[in-house]
């Protein structure tokens, strides 16, 4: 069905009645501010959390040591700044001159549900604790490195001072700082309930919350609903919103519905063409963003066939790039090949041009590749992601004439999470992007060689070389030299597919009076 002609539109005004009585959770009110989502978080968890759905969702819960500043954006919005650094739970901060030693003095007055204090050694023991789990939180404490011996000491001090102190200067430690990564749990619930166990994820902490920030955890079902309440007891500026009520909608025409009738206060998740028949519509607004989070397929460079570089270059150039971005992005896209996305500092137009759609080009390089056809080939989506779902069907209808036999596995958020993070499948397709937005963060994902979040698996030990100056340069003209002479070598390689850099579009109900955008949303300032 196509959502946006006239079947389509008789088949969601159907709907209406049939879910007349949706309203999110039993105990949700009608003033409450309405969220509704395609993607469902997989774990609440900051020390295990990779994507964006459970990021978005769970950082809501914890105060930060810092956190990100704000600026406008379109339409009367707002956008986080990623480039501004302020107090959240630190009122101040020092930097040793050699960079080595951060000294953060605490404000008073923060606490957890629990009751206990939001002190030194809570941030002490949260902050320990994801460099020991090792899950996707340590990546974005330690800034990228696999190496989180990049910390020698994390000590509280007093119980108002931390001091954290580093093996090797990183210019990014404050950014890493403001992550959901660094949210501050309730030591007291966590060792009640499993502890911490190095390289293992914790089973209550994937399904609850030990709240030390703005919003409460009002109530929970996985994959269905939840309700957030501001937090009384917040000793910070509080929310924008008394309650937020989260739906997370797999079935789109469901999405669409709610969103055009005013159901839905804010609706992420819509495929563009669902987008497409939002602009016009009385009492929503609908907003594109920019962002660096690009729309991919994950092809892990150490398996068969991906192992073969001519047939990754075959399937980069047996992808039809403008078709994608006009009739699945419905414009709302941006083509680009190369490791640093159009919307992130260092990003090199001329050296980042696109690989053009050429079905000849890929069948010689099949048959230079020595790779035998037909050959089968699985790709893993995740429930709910309109997106994906269209490009696997256009890549499985192309890819059959070039003897490629595409099988789509769609699955569940947590096995999702479960099978990509642990480089259990065949290939993927992610939206993906920086939790820090900087270019030697970024590539750790597809770029660093031995590195458990390089989904890609791919290793050039000249791009590391690379990787490691631009690290402990500071100067932009050899920072930016260095960026281009890494991407001519990622470039070279093929490593994944790009089909573009997505411009995230939120729908909005002329209800909302307050909202600022995020790739990585902070529920914090919307309000109706």
């Amino acid at each position: 069905m196509r959502i946006g002609n006239k079947r389509g539109l008789q088949f969601a005004t159907a709907l209406l009645s049939c879910m007349a009585g949706f309203a999110g959770p039993a105990s949700a009110q009608s003033s409450d501010l309405v969220v509704n989502s395609a993607v469902a978080p997989s774990t609440l968890d900051p020390a295990w959390a990779c994507g964006l759905q459970e990021i978005s969702f769970l950082q809501n819960f914890y105060v930060r040591l810092v956190q990100n500043g704000t600026a406008e954006g379109p339409e009367g919005t707002g956008v986080v700044d990623y480039s501004k650094i302020e107090p959240y739970l630190a009122k101040s901060w020092e930097v040793s001159e050699d960079g080595l030693v951060y000294t953060f003095h605490l404000k008073e007055g923060y606490t957890f549900e629990s009751g206990k204090p939001v002190d030194a050694d809570a941030v002490r023991y949260s902050l320990q604790r994801v460099l020991d789990m090792a899950g996707c939180g340590r990546f974005f404490l330690t800034d990228g490195h696999i190496d989180p011996v990049i910390f020698k000491s994390i000590e509280a001090v007093d119980p108002l001072t931390v001091e954290i102190t580093l093996n090797k200067p990183n210019g990014n430690m404050l950014g890493d700082l403001a992550t959901h990564a660094a949210s501050i749990v309730d030591p007291s619930i966590v060792e009640a309930n499993g502890g911490v166990t190095p390289g293992q994820p914790n089973e209550y902490m994937a399904a609850n919350v030990t709240e030390s920030g703005p919003f409460l955890l009002d109530s929970y079902t996985a994959n269905q609903n939840a309700r957030l309440v501001a937090n009384p007891a917040f000793a910070g500026e509080a929310p924008a919103s008394k309650a937020i009520n989260v739906n997370w909608i797999t079935a789109l025409p469901t999405l669409l519905l709610q969103a055009r009738t005013g159901q839905a206060d804010i609706t992420f998740g819509l495929a563009k063409q669902a987008v497409k028949t939002m602009v016009s519509n009385a009492g929503t607004r609908v907003i594109a963003y920019s962002s660096p989070f690009a729309q991919q397929m994950i092809l892990p460079n150490t398996k068969a066939p991906w192992n073969n570089k001519l047939f990754r270059q075959a399937v980069a150039h047996a992808v039809p790039y403008e078709s994608i971005v006009s009739r699945v992005a419905y414009g709302y896209g941006t083509q680009y090949y190369g490791p640093i996305p159009p919307s992130l500092p260092g990003f090199n137009a001329e050296l980042s041009k696109p690989v053009p759609f050429d079905l000849d080009r890929a069948k010689d390089l099949i048959a230079e590749s020595g790779v035998a056809t037909p050959v089968d080939v699985e790709v893993m989506i995740q429930e709910g992601d309109a997106t994906q779902q269209q490009l696997a069907t256009i890549l499985q209808s192309t890819w059959k004439d070039l003897g490629i036999t595409l099988k789509i596995r769609v699955a569940p958020a947590a096995e999702f999470q479960d099978l990509s993070q642990g480089h259990r499948v065949q290939s993927l397709m992610r939206l993906d992007g920086p939790g820090v937005f900087e270019v030697g963060y970024y590539w750790g994902y597809d770029a660093v060689c031995g590195n458990p979040n390089n989904l890609t698996e791919y290793c050039n030990k000249d791009m590391d070389a690379l990787i490691e100056r631009l690290r402990a340069s500071s100067d932009p003209a050899e920072r930016q030299t260095i960026m281009d002479q890494a991407t001519e070598i990622w470039r070279a390689d093929y490593p994944k597919i790009l089909f573009f850099e997505d411009q995230p579009v939120v729908v909005l109900s002329d209800a909302v009076t307050k909202f600022t955008f995020s790739p990585l949303p902070d529920y914090r300032y919307w309000a109706k």
